[in-house]
């Protein structure tokens, strides 16, 4: 039988945590600057230059593998579990007509995945079908589907006699938080990939029923279909047709470059393919769409890395062999145009020629350029509460994939636990054990021991140790989610007062180990958003990373204090971590986590809550392997949770808290864990 106690601390421990982390309290106003164990000049960015080189050799791995290259659109499915899918029928529902000179506009919901619903606006020409169709998908731009440039895009084709289908990205235009539009990537986007298919993978679902979806219109010609997106749709463009012969002729636009050059720079994670870069560069991906047609379009001012002329044209000259061997060289083009990142009318008149040349059957002399815009209230599908109900959101779709998760575990008698610890390991991707290669003991500066680890992999991992004269009792082991710098001086001491020790790391990418370079493209963005993706398309995660490096600092540790008590001490994204390094070695040391997320499920009402955790936190899959209920539940450790939060950083109910301890007693009861786990039921940050 697991006991579990709701508990207050005693002061002591309250002090404790007000100084270590020092949120809101008087401490953090005066914290004294502890000593610096690198002293690395930031500008060289040593962490930057860590992810660079592991990006060469990642390369050079995958080049000199000498495996034979998988067939993509399986590679593709398999990689982002598309298979996991389930279905239902199209369901398409008409909410509104409006009709003009020689088009149709029809707002229209149908049904992606089951239960999953995609409000769309489809134009289409009058006269005599059936039509060619062109998916036409947008990028970041404003208002998502109802956005001018889509909508030009969208009459662009229609009046020329194609059928044109526009549909509201996941999470964007009515599909945002509350059906209404944001940016659709970032944590809530990354919340995705925890539930089990990235957002990648969950829009591309969405774009191969919009394919079965004009297939099944009496008015389409089913044979001749074509896709076409600028930035983020144009880069949903060229997978879509990679993964579905279905498209017959695509026109990307400021989308194309190189996946290399996407680490450490700035992209959204609808762009994220997990561990893509492990198997496949972008000039495999294209070069599998031969002999089908391609017009890369590419502006020569295009300010993204990921996309400028250069990269470009790295992928197109590896892909443009498969064509030329394939004798269809023609199929495969690119255009240059003197503009921004942008999808301009000179450019969809290029996409358009194209179209007319591989989609038409007959050649059309003139091209009607009329454009009308339509105000956003035209082109709304979720008119009345029953529609908006209909609309699926990320926060709703997250949700529903953690009830099923939960739903599994209370019908289950028993819970393999050797099982599920490999399931998790398989999750974290490449997660591998580090071991220690150096010590260096720097000279003592203010009374603090300098240690620095080198692992096997060149990492540098610097340890700040101040230890009692005497007594020598318990050793706390401090892993800070906002960097050593954050501690206060004073709190130091209250740690050492009776005769214990402290021991405070810096993790991959915080303190003094902080990328230059990540933090300037975050920009706005949470934290670790660059670094983040950088190690996923690597097939790597800042999960596995802070896990691996936990485990080398305490392996080192009880080596060199084998009679000391050791307790690890971490919050909100370390805390998470530092539960995975439990899990993976069965530690049974004792555990403080504050501030810790007690669910992957976000509970913000927008993508734009400035507190919530910082994009280190993502594993795939991670919400159906059993989220943080599940890593409490197999962690043999002692662990006090103290000041529990959501994903958005807001404190956790005391009535969800109660809710949060009965699931965790049926988890541990059902693997025979008999470990104690303490709540703080009281806010203290």
């Amino acid at each position: 039988m697991v006991g579990y106690r709701l508990m207050y601390y005693t002061y002591f421990t309250v002090i404790i945590i007000l100084c270590l982390f020092m949120t809101g309290s008087a401490h953090a106003q005066q914290v004294n600057p502890l000593p610096k164990v690198l002293g690395i000049p930031i500008a060289l960015d040593g962490t930057g230059s860590w992810v660079r080189e592991k990006v060469r050799d990642v390369a050079i791995a995958r080049c000199t593998s000498g495996e034979q290259q998988p067939d993509i659109p399986a590679w593709i499915r398999k990689n982002l579990h598309l298979d996991a899918t389930r279905f239902g029928d199209l369901d398409m529902q008409i909410v509104k007509t409006m009709e003009f000179d020689d088009l149709v506009v029809h707002n229209i919901l149908f049904q992606s995945q089951l239960g999953v619903y995609v409000p769309a606006n489809l134009y289409v020409p009058k006269g005599k079908g059936p039509f060619p169709a062109v998916i036409n998908s947008h990028g970041h731009w404003p208002d998502a589907k109802r956005g001018q440039i889509v909508q030009q895009t969208a009459q662009l084709l229609a009046r020329n006699g194609y059928v044109c289908l526009n549909m509201d990205a996941w999470g964007a235009g009515e599909r945002g938080s509350n059906h209404t539009h944001e940016y659709h990537g970032a944590s809530l986007g990354s919340s995705l990939l925890d539930a089990g298919i990235p957002l990648m993978g969950m829009q591309l679902i969405d774009n191969q029923r919009a394919i079965d979806l004009l297939q099944s219109l009496p008015y389409v010609d089913p044979n001749r279909i074509g896709a076409t997106g600028a930035s983020g749709g144009g880069n949903q463009t060229w997978w879509l047709t990679a993964l579905d012969e279905r498209i017959k002729a695509a026109v990307p636009v400021v989308s194309v470059g190189t996946f290399e050059s996407y680490i450490m720079n700035s992209n959204c994670v609808c762009e994220l393919h997990p561990s893509g870069l492990v198997s496949m560069e972008k000039a495999d991906i294209m070069a599998s769409i031969a002999p089908r047609a391609v017009k890369i379009v590419t502006a020569l001012q295009d300010g993204n890395a990921a996309f400028n002329v250069q990269e470009m044209l790295k992928t197109y000259d590896k892909a443009k062999k498969r064509y030329n061997a394939m004798a269809c060289s023609d199929h495969f083009v690119y255009e240059l145009f003197d503009e921004k990142h942008d999808y301009t009318k000179e450019m969809q008149l290029s996409m358009l020629h194209w179209f007319n040349q591989y989609l038409k059957e007959e050649a059309t002399d003139s091209t009607d350029m009329t454009f009308y815009p339509l105000d956003e209230k035209a082109l709304t599908v979720g008119v009345s509460p029953e529609l908006k109900d209909k609309i699926t959101t990320t926060v709703s779709y997250v949700s529903a994939r953690e009830k099923r998760m939960q739903e599994a575990l209370s019908e289950a008698n028993t819970i393999n636990r050797d099982a599920k610890i490999r399931e998790l390991k398989n999750l974290l991707l490449n997660y591998q054990e580090l071991a220690v290669q150096r010590v260096e003991k720097l000279p003592m500066q203010s009374d603090y021991d300098r240690i620095v680890l080198t692992s096997t992999d060149q990492r540098l991992i610097p340890l700040l140790m101040k230890d009692a004269p005497v007594g020598k009792k318990t050793l706390h082991v401090v892993f800070p989610s906002k960097g050593v710098a954050s501690i206060a001086v004073d709190s130091v001491v209250r740690w050492c007062a009776n005769g214990d020790g402290i021991v405070m790391v810096d993790l991959f990418g915080l303190g003094e180990r902080s990328s230059k370079q990540g933090d300037a493209i975050d920009g706005r963005l949470p934290r670790f958003h660059t670094l983040s993706r950088s190690l996923l398309w690597m097939g790597e995660s800042m999960m596995a990373t802070w896990a691996s490096e936990i485990g080398l600092v305490m392996t080192f540790l009880k080596e060199r204090f084998p009679d000391r008590e050791i307790r690890v001490v971490a919050d909100r994204e370390t805390a998470i971590a530092g539960l995975i390094y439990s899990v993976l070695n069965q530690y049974h040391a004792p555990f403080l986590l504050t501030d810790m997320p007690v669910s992957y499920v976000p509970d913000y009402d927008t993508n734009r809550d400035e507190n919530g955790v910082n994009m280190a936190v993502h594993v795939p899959g991670i919400i159906p392997w059993g989220d943080i209920t599940g890593l409490v539940g197999l962690s043999p450790a002692e662990v006090t949770i103290a000041n529990a939060t959501g994903m958005s950083g807001r404190k956790v109910e005391k009535s969800n808290m109660m809710e949060f301890a009965k699931k965790m007693e049926q988890m541990r009861a059902k693997l025979g864990n008999t470990s104690k786990i303490h709540f703080n039921t009281e806010q203290q940050l």
